[in-house]
């Protein structure tokens, strides 16, 4: 793909990560783009994510947050398979917090969702960091024939809080700033978003650009 399209936003919802994306992962199809790479993560440093997200994936990240597929069981690459969610600076620490995930269509459980904080150096001294991570499970009991692995993949959602949390407050301010003071030529005081095709199958893709 030669560029990414100014305004588009992949802001998929926890049903829609898990029903949609984790699911189509684990019957081996294939979507439009690649929104969500495939990668053995928990022996990488958080800065490197970011960068292999913006090598694999279709559409770029601002190193607030990114997406990967990620190997489980036999899986897992050999030279990964002892690590326990180590890397060479530090280590994802399980907080042991789960959250069940429902079908917004029919309210059924059809994942888990677990909670990961990374930390910098080793146990029991580790420095907890902002960079969590919510680790993604399809419910077994909701797979299908053609679901041979339901945990052959879990789907990991990397987010770097303290970004996220500067990004959120710098655009809340432009926001406030700009407000009142936007030209309207169209005379009707209306916003009018911007005509924009998104692809098909790409679940969780919005068009967030506007103009007045």
């Amino acid at each position: 793909m030669a560029s990414w399209p100014v305004g588009l936003r992949f802001e998929p919802t926890e049903d829609e990560l898990i029903d949609h994306h984790l699911r189509g992962k684990l019957k081996g199809k294939l979507e439009a783009y690649c929104l969500i790479p495939e990668l053995y993560i928990y022996s990488c440093e958080p800065p490197d994510l970011f960068i292999s997200y913006n090598e694999l994936s279709d559409i770029p990240s601002d190193g607030r947050e990114c997406f990967f597929f990620c190997p489980c069981g036999d899986k897992i690459p050999s030279n990964h398979r002892s690590n326990n969610r180590m890397t060479e600076l530090g280590y994802w620490k399980d907080t042991c917090k789960k959250r069940v995930i429902r079908s917004l269509v029919t309210g059924k459980q059809i994942g888990i969702r677990k909670i990961l904080v990374y930390y910098e150096g080793r146990q029991p001294k580790g420095r907890k960091t902002d960079v969590v991570m919510h680790e993604y499970l399809l419910n077994s009991s909701v797979s299908d024939s053609k679901i041979s692995g339901p945990i052959a993949f879990v789907l990991c959602h990397i987010i770097d809080r303290k970004r996220k949390k500067v990004r959120s407050a710098k655009a809340s301010t432009l926001a406030n700033s700009s407000a009142g003071s936007i030209p309207n030529d169209s005379g009707n005081g209306q916003a009018h978003e911007i005509s924009a095709q998104v692809p098909k199958n790409c679940s969780g893709l919005t068009y967030s650009s506007m103009i007045y």
